[in-house]
């Protein structure tokens, strides 16, 4: 993709030579030069997606390292206490109760740091 761009610049400065040595008439630079800018917009964006998404994907690596190194400190837990979950856990959401055929029900959804809910 970068080298792609870098084409396209190349294309563009050719262009500009053409024009000024009168080797292209001005409405086929104009044609040419908006085609070529089109490509270099469209090329730029999908780039700039696509190297969004992998600082993410390192990020949520990076996450998921942290969390495992974490999580291996506490593999014999024998007891649990608010350090512990201050350290684990992001956020606790809680539903609300509801009762479904004589018994009571609530949704509780556990948000660990670095990873989210599992």
């Amino acid at each position: 993709m970068r080298r792609r761009l870098e084409e396209l610049e190349q294309i563009t400065a050719k262009l500009y030579e053409d024009k000024v040595s009168g080797a292209i008439s001005g409405d086929s630079f104009s044609v040419l030069i908006q085609k070529n800018e089109q490509e270099r917009i469209q090329k730029s964006e999908r780039l700039d997606s696509l190297l969004a998404g992998e600082r993410k994907a390192q990020q949520d690596i990076a996450n998921i390292h942290q969390w495992a190194g974490t999580i291996r400190q506490y593999l014999d837990l024998q007891e649990l206490n608010r350090e512990i979950i201050e350290e684990l856990i992001d956020r606790i959401e809680v539903g609300e109760r509801t009762v479904i055929d004589g018994q009571r029900h609530q949704d509780i959804k556990i948000y660990y740091r670095f990873v989210g809910l599992v």
